[in-house]
């Protein structure tokens, strides 16, 4: 798990520092964007495909049925302030503070690899301060362990 965290932050700084800086306030993905995919393997690709699944189907439409078929039943999650939540139930009542408190909208991938099962996804998101009212982009990456086709850990970095 230490591995894990030591190369979330790894890829944080790496990528999450140049995306943020290049993420203008009005960015759009469009087809003539960069994607980068990077796969080892057709299982590995069928991951990613998933977390598209994951964060463009259930988490913008808040599509918690889809959300919960994702994960697995006893999934692990540290999220960006490095508070951990077990099990499928705890993840979506976090997902729903999370939403209720700064409302986030993702609105691209442009990065992601996976090797095994393991995969490390970048996302840029439009999101919402609801005490000012004011919206902001935010950048951040997702390392997930995945059997299965489900989440079974998921880390979660944000800049």
């Amino acid at each position: 798990m230490l591995k894990t965290i030591i190369f979330g932050i790894i890829i944080s700084l790496i990528i999450i520092n140049p995306l943020n800086n290049s993420f203008s306030q009005s960015y759009n993905q469009t087809s003539d964007d960069a994607v980068v995919v990077v796969a080892d393997s057709p299982e590995a690709k069928t991951n990613l495909d998933r977390f598209d699944q994951l964060d463009f189907d259930a988490w913008n439409n808040r599509n918690w049925t889809l959300f919960r078929e994702i994960h697995s039943p006893d999934v692990l999650v540290v999220d960006f302030s490095g508070k951990v939540t077990r099990g499928i139930d705890q993840h979506v009542k976090w997902a729903n503070e999370s939403l209720s408190s700064t409302p986030s909208t993702i609105i691209a991938h442009p990065l992601k690899i996976a090797a095994g099962n393991w995969t490390a996804v970048t996302g840029n998101s439009t999101r919402t301060d609801l005490s000012t009212g004011e919206s902001f982009n935010s950048t951040m990456v997702t390392v997930a362990h995945w059997k299965d086709g489900r989440i079974l850990e998921e880390y979660l970095f944000s800049h």
